[in-house]
């Protein structure tokens, strides 16, 4: 793995502060030349340090709940769990599904309007693979608070943050056609949006204002290879004795620069945060750090460590990657 240096991951994280910003504006800023940074960003795109640039959308205000599911097998065979992981790939509406190591073994998301969707989402499935599924717990996502990647470089912080109450905003079919292109190619140029679908750049330009200023789009951000940076993907899972202490929690995480996704929840746990860390011994300084803090006012969490993801979806909108 060929080591970063600094102004790399300065880039890397004023790409993931805004995916959007332009090559001079970075420039300027790290007061270097345009082609400088332009060069740099094409290599990390080109050695996969950055998988893709992707849109935070308020799913939420588009009428959409996120469930997330947990489960753990019981006598399943290396066959018998392909074949699982390969249904759940089919299914619509699966936003992120992954194999994980910990008291579950595999995890996914769904994008449901009701409690009904649900239904018809998880009966099928366990009327199919219920002979190998031990356990399955299920939690709602209430507040999704997506920070930068501080890890990166310890810069200003920031949070894309979206809340549980439903809305009903109405996307017409061309709103639709530029979030499907935002969603996992942010940084795609205006331009070529309009080109694409055959529209002046000024309407482009007024549509993606006004997403923004109606807060469906939240921003535009980065997706780091973690794997490639040296990082071990892992998420903590926390119930507390008083969920007041939440925003106290997320502020703790954050604050180690290594926290990605902090979700408020609805279920079998309060809070969940995603954290990328360079190995066991900075795992466990924070897992200290936090029990040292919030030790009476917590009443279980456990830690799980991302084997594999399967397919991420950021919006209803969008094709499973």
């Amino acid at each position: 793995m060929k080591e970063l240096d600094l102004l790399d991951r300065r880039i890397m994280y004023e790409l993931d502060t805004n995916a959007r910003t332009p090559a001079s504006e970075i420039a300027k800023k790290l007061k270097k030349s345009k082609e400088t940074i332009n060069f740099r960003i094409n290599r990390l795109i080109d050695g996969r340090y950055i998988r893709y640039f992707y849109t935070v959308y308020n799913t939420s205000k588009l009428g959409w709940y996120h469930h997330k599911v947990y489960v753990k097998f019981k006598n399943i065979t290396p066959e018998k769990e392909k074949e699982l992981f390969e249904y759940l790939l089919a299914q619509p509406f699966l936003s992120y599904l992954a194999s994980v190591e910990g008291y579950y073994d595999c995890i996914f998301l769904v994008m449901a309007r009701d409690s009904q969707d649900m239904v018809n989402f998880l009966h099928p499935f366990v009327s199919k693979f219920g002979d190998y599924i031990q356990q399955k717990d299920l939690v709602i996502f209430l507040t999704t608070h997506r920070l930068n990647n501080r890890f990166l470089y310890p810069g200003e912080r920031a949070d894309y943050c979206y809340q549980v109450p439903l809305g009903h905003y109405k996307l017409d079919e061309t709103d639709q056609k530029i979030l499907a292109i935002l969603s996992d190619n942010a940084r795609f140029p205006l331009t070529q949006i309009a080109k694409k679908l055959k529209l002046d750049p000024k309407t482009v330009k007024y549509r993606m204002k006004k997403l923004e200023k109606d807060n469906i789009i939240l921003g535009y951000v980065s997706a780091p290879d973690f794997n490639k940076l040296g990082l071990q993907f892992v998420q903590i899972n926390m119930t507390f004795k008083d969920p007041t202490i939440t925003q106290s929690v997320i502020e703790y995480f954050n604050s180690t620069n290594g926290c990605l996704f902090a979700i408020e929840l609805l279920g079998k746990y309060d809070l969940l945060v995603e954290l990328h860390v360079k190995n066991n011994d900075e795992l466990r300084s924070i897992v200290d750090g936090f029990r040292k803090k919030f030790v009476t006012q917590v009443n279980d969490y456990d830690v799980h460590t991302i084997n594999k993801e399967y397919t991420m979806v950021w919006g209803p909108f969008s094709e499973k990657r």
